[in-house]
């Protein structure tokens, strides 16, 4: 049996080649240059061979890389005509939908986007996934995704016919539990000065907004811990840990599950969360009716 390897390093390298520029295949991906490099020297060591000469700034595709890139073109393509290959055999039967979901898009939200397809279509079954969105983006790339739920549009460079559709959009504001909340209402922002804060991890949109809002205050709380995950910071948070800013969309279920009371509001900073997809001839009927596509 030969080497299995990773279909995402695949892509990358894929659309590496497609540009041979490093930087505008970069920016397809959304990703740091860096980590495409990474990915595409992973592919590399689990072959065995170089795939790309540097020329300059450019790339040029080794005698080994040209073999790669034609196996992965013609393996893209075929992927691509699967769907539309078995839709006329699925007609009633369920239809499986395939949804890739940001870690930083809070589970509520998700629900109450997925929620009405389900129950529009009884037979439909989802099949979801929480990966980094650097992931979903290779996911739509290789068509292993029908649909993804971020907080943020697809990097579209004009180079992948991606549709970035804001479908849901909430105000934040600051929750704390009870005890802290009372102490920081008064005077709100400013009493948020030397106060103990949750945050997400920097680099984040949330935690972009989060700081500017804070600068323009000109307040610098203390920032007791960073997440990835927003379940985990609530949790934290809900141990009285910490303030923390959180989509006041779903507050209802905030203040429920965590026991926490809104602070005050972040004025100016809304959250937007987006459907994600590639346009393509055979999309799920599903996606076509989220994204309102003819």
């Amino acid at each position: 049996m030969g080497k299995a390897i990773n279909h995402n390093h695949l892509y990358y390298f894929w659309v590496v080649g497609r540009h041979m520029n490093l930087t505008r295949a970069a920016r397809e991906l959304g990703l740091a240059q860096p980590t495409v490099s990474t990915q595409i020297r992973a592919l590399e060591s689990r072959l065995g061979v170089s795939l790309l000469a540097r020329t300059g700034r450019n790339f040029e595709l080794t005698e080994a890389g040209q073999i790669v890139f034609r196996h992965a073109e013609e393996m893209f393509r075929i992927s691509a005509e699967i769907p539309g290959a078995i839709e006329g055999a699925s007609q009633g039967h369920s239809r499986v939908l395939h949804v890739g979901t940001s870690d930083f898009v809070p589970k509520p939200i998700i629900r109450q986007i997925l929620e009405p397809l389900m129950r529009e279509d009884p037979t439909m079954r989802i099949i979801c996934r929480e990966w980094r969105i650097e992931e979903l983006l290779a996911g739509l790339g290789i068509y292993h995704l029908d649909l993804v739920i971020a907080d943020r549009a697809h990097p579209d460079s004009g180079d992948v016919p991606a549709i970035s559709q804001p479908i849901m959009e909430s105000p934040m504001a600051i929750y704390a539990v009870p005890a802290l909340a009372k102490q920081l209402r008064p005077g709100f922002p400013r009493s948020l000065q030397g106060a103990p804060m949750l945050l997400p991890v920097t680099a984040t949109s949330l935690r972009d907004s989060v700081d500017r809002w804070l600068e323009s205050t000109g307040v610098q709380p203390r920032i007791v811990g960073e997440f990835e995950d927003r379940e985990l910071l609530k949790t934290f948070g809900g141990i009285g840990l910490g303030a923390f800013p959180a989509t006041a969309l779903i507050e209802a279920e905030v203040r429920a599950q965590f026991g926490v009371e809104r602070v005050g509001w972040i004025r100016g900073v809304r959250e937007t969360y987006f459907a994600l997809a590639i346009r393509r001839r055979a999309m799920h009927p599903m996606v076509r009716r989220l994204l309102k596509l003819k």
